[in-house]
């Protein structure tokens, strides 16, 4: 008589852990919890990528010698507005501002 109790003791605590990680499991699956996993992943991944693009940059400027420190000695802002080459003194068929 005590083994069955025990046993059905035991069944019923499975069915209980089991129903309540099942109705969990369910609620994270509504279109709305996916949607905004979704979302949120997505944003994480361009987060990411933007982050990529930000430190390529900075490296192939540092290897072409470029750099954003703002006007120079003679004033002017290279690259500020204008058609690229526009004012870059040496290079050949480059106009000189």
């Amino acid at each position: 008589m005590m083994p069955r109790v025990f046993y059905i003791a035991l069944g019923a605590a499975v069915g209980v852990v089991t129903v309540r990680r099942a109705a969990r499991a369910v609620s994270t699956l509504t279109p709305q919890h996916l949607a905004g996993s979704l979302v949120e992943s997505v944003q994480d991944f361009l987060a990411d990528v933007r982050e990529g693009m930000a430190e390529r940059e900075d490296e192939l400027r540092q290897a072409l010698g470029l750099d954003d420190t703002g006007p120079d000695d003679t004033g002017d802002a290279r690259g500020a507005g204008g058609p690229p080459g526009a004012d870059a003194p040496g290079i050949p068929g480059a106009r000189s501002a």
